[in-house]
């Protein structure tokens, strides 16, 4: 071939050549149109409002609990404290701030890594590309999608300041275990804010957008930590760190009881709540609106009440031995995968039964429950009770996390349900609140929604009516049996009230027959004052519920709801004034814009004078009466117990100047809940063991009288006056004018104390088989 020759084809191949690269130019430049074409638009990003969390508040104006469809604190980006910023850089694209949207390096050392490790080991994502991904993409791993994501980063880059993306980055990404951005994640992890996390805790967050369950702390924790030490070299190799600095911060604990775990804390509150402020404001800003709502709630008192319910109700179940059904099956199972905590109470499966002890597996960890330490069970042979593969509850008493092993107690759920309230008198703050046993098990709430009969903690407005009448607490009523006849279509019915004991002690003053809850007197006190005016105390005290026309009002007959209960004793608590019960003080805006604010307003309710003589009586309850357990509290209290025929209900409502809390257990279909079971023994240890918690380093606190009683020290058994010098005395209290006289026999007697009999009620009592104490 000539050269002529050559050059003819040499020049005919860069002609072709150019027309392929033409073509192929044109066939990309043509993708690349198409795919400008179908990308979001950029626009959307000025009207973006990424959905926010709303945050409910203690009393302490700390945040508790939250309600989303994705939990977001939003952050701006001059609050990120360096170290955080750094760490994010150094784990997810060092160098953000000298690309322009893409970085061809970083994608070619991705792919390189990716290919000697044969299988994913690193991404060359920057930044911007992941904002464009979450924001405007789908998760898929395609190639079109990499290009739009790819394009659509270019042109965030062109649009927006560094800083913005940024910002939105660490708003937008999430991070884990239900946190969408930095705050919520620092938040949800360490319980504190971004701008209180120390290097190592930083360092963890930007460890986790590559893989939030995956490195998880909660679910992972030696993962966790070993990504955070990753993303540490990767600070000091950048320079943003010393080594001094990274050896410290890899020296930082990362599996502590500091990681939130578990269910939301006051979970019947929260829900009042909700239901609350989506009545008010709508459901779209309840989980997206970012409000900020702050609530009556005490942390403390919240941590004592479900304390007192939950952990009470597990040793009062013990006591009655184990149920075959160890677990219910709607207990979901542990995640292969969960770290175990000691104290956690979780379900597990029985792997092998041995001759001393049974092997159970949680997860992934596997641990022995002794049968020595089964006692509570009753179980004459347990080997014989527990087989391969039966579930279990078990609580962890010790983990031993390299080996995955742990050991156990055996724990079973209780059957019965039980329910707690507390309220500041003073304002009707709602203070704690427990709606039953578990959330999850049952979201009825017990302290707001169930009707129950009160049994003998209904008395107080039988004694509280019979005082505005006329009546002390020296007054002598007679106890002895008694019958009342009545007709009820045509028909004579008898009901015959009987003391809890079946005992009988005669004429007795009122201040030892509400202290010993003695049934016969409270019968014969609302045959003598009348059921209209109980009716009418109870009413005006803050029961709403409606009352039945009867003696056995007296025994507490008719149901009402713990709420109730709790609200009209705080109106004893507060001197006569009523507080209308109240969980929202403030609503703010995602701004701190307040939209509404509650102040609390007392109205006059019950006379003062009553009020107290009524709370000083209830003081001899806990001193002397049926409550006196809880004489270990060290302070005055006052209070009644309360249960209701065959123990299908307990109670127990005690309350100081300050503080009027409620106590309720029972079986949700009512059964009794034991032949010898009674408030004094179910209820007011509960409330002992709320009380033990709630009162620590807290000053005792009296009542105080106000204007209108007088003071007489009397014998505490006869009410007869006494003198100064009598040791047995106590300080008992009337209302002006009816303080006591000796009468010519000698005997105590109150003006008003002989009233007359009322007419009795037309209807015979709906519930003859009375209650008790």
């Amino acid at each position: 071939m000539t050269g002529e020759t050559m050059r003819r084809w040499m020049v005919r191949l860069g002609l072709g050549a150019l027309v392929l690269a033409a073509a192929l130019a044109g066939a990309a430049g043509g993708l690349l149109a198409a795919y400008l074409r179908d990308l979001p638009a950029l626009e959307t990003l000025e009207e973006y409002r990424p959905s926010l969390v709303t945050t409910l508040y203690g009393d302490d104006d700390q945040p508790f609990a939250s309600l989303f469809e994705q939990r977001r604190i939003l952050l701006p980006l001059a609050q990120v404290p360096a170290p955080l910023k750094q760490a994010l850089l150094a784990a997810e694209d060092a160098h953000f701030y000298q690309h322009r949207g893409i970085n061809p390096w970083a994608i070619l050392r991705a792919f390189w890594a990716n290919l000697r490790a044969l299988h994913t080991v690193e991404g060359g994502s920057t930044i911007t590309q992941q904002l464009a991904r979450v924001l405007f993409l789908t998760p898929e791993r395609s190639l079109p999608r990499k290009i739009k994501e790819a394009l659509l980063a270019v042109q965030i880059e062109r649009r927006y300041s560094k800083d913005k993306i940024l910002e939105l980055y660490m708003n937008q990404i999430y991070l884990g275990n239900g946190a969408y951005g930095f705050e919520a994640a620092a938040q949800t992890y360490f319980s504190k804010s971004v701008r209180d996390l120390t290097l190592g805790e930083a360092a963890m967050l930007a460890g986790l957008p590559s893989g939030p369950t995956k490195y998880s702390p909660i679910l992972d924790p030696e993962r966790a930590r070993r990504r955070r030490d990753h993303v540490l070299s990767r600070m000091l190799r950048v320079g943003f760190i010393t080594p001094a600095q990274a050896a410290a911060a890899a020296r930082e604990p990362l599996d502590g009881p500091r990681f939130a775990r578990g269910a939301q804390a006051a979970p019947y509150f929260v829900e009042y709540v909700r239901q609350q402020i989506e009545e008010r404001y709508g459901t779209f800003a309840v989980y997206h609106g970012g409000l900020k709502v702050y609530t009556t709630l005490n942390p403390r008192l919240q941590r004592a009440a479900e304390d007192a319910v939950i952990g009470g109700l597990r040793d009062i179940d013990k006591t009655r031995g184990l149920r075959r059904a160890a677990a219910p099956a709607a207990q979901r199972p542990q995640p292969a995968y969960l770290s175990l905590k000691v104290g956690d109470i979780v379900p597990g499966t029985v792997a092998r039964v041995g001759p001393a002890a049974i092997e159970v597996q949680v997860g992934r960890y596997r641990g022995e429950v002794p049968f020595a330490r089964m006692g509570w069970t009753r179980l004459k042979n347990p080997a014989q009770a527990f087989a391969e593969g039966m579930p279990v509850k078990v609580r962890v008493v010790a983990v031993d996390e390299p080996r995955r092993a742990a050991h156990f107690d055996l724990e079973q759920d209780p059957a019965m349900e039980g329910a707690f309230l507390a309220l500041d008198p003073r304002t009707g703050g709602i203070k704690a609140m427990v709606g039953g046993y578990s959330f999850e098990r049952s979201k009825f709430n017990r302290a707001l929604q169930a009707k129950r009969q009160p049994g003998s903690a209904f008395k107080p407005f039988v004694y509280g009516a019979a005082f505005e009448n006329g009546f002390t607490p020296i007054s002598i009523l007679e106890d002895a049996p008694i019958t009342f006849r009545f007709r009820v279509n045509g028909e004579l019915v008898e009901w015959s009230p009987e003391n809890y004991d079946h005992k009988y002690h005669g004429p007795t003053t009122l201040r030892r027959g509400l202290e010993n809850s003695v049934n016969v007197m409270a019968v014969r006190l609302i045959q003598k004052v009348g059921a209209d005016p109980v009716i009418e105390f109870a009413h005006k005290a803050g029961i709403e519920s409606d009352l039945r026309r009867e003696f056995a009002l007296a025994l507490g007959a008719s149901e009402v709801t713990l709420l109730e209960m709790v609200s009209a004793y705080g109106v004893f608590a507060a001197g006569g004034m009523r507080y209308e019960p109240y969980a929202i003080r403030r609503v703010a805006d995602h701004q701190g814009r307040t939209l509404d604010e509650f102040q609390p307003e007392g109205t006059p309710a019950l006379r003062p004078d009553v009020a107290f003589v009524l709370t000083n009586v209830l003081k001899g309850v806990v001193e002397r009466g049926t409550g006196a357990k809880l004489r270990a509290l060290n302070r005055p209290l006052a209070g009644k117990t309360g249960t209701t025929s065959e123990a299908t209900d307990v109670w127990f409502v005690g309350y100081t100047p300050s503080l009027v809390a409620g106590v309720w257990v029972g079986y949700d279909v009512k059964r009794s809940l034991g032949s010898h079971d009674t408030s004094a023994t179910l209820a007011v240890p509960l409330w002992l063991r709320f009380g033990q918690e709630a009162f620590q380093d807290v000053p005792p606190e009296d009542f105080q009288p106000p204007e209108g009683v007088v003071m007489v020290p009397v014998n505490p058994h006869t009410g007869r006056p006494t003198g100064p010098g009598d040791q047995t005395a106590i300080r008992e209290y009337f209302l002006q004018g009816t303080e006591p006289r000796v009468a010519a026999a000698g005997r105590p007697a109150a003006i008003g104390a002989a009233a007359e009999a009322a007419p009795a009620p037309e209807a015979a009592p709906a519930n003859p088989a009375h209650p008790t104490n």
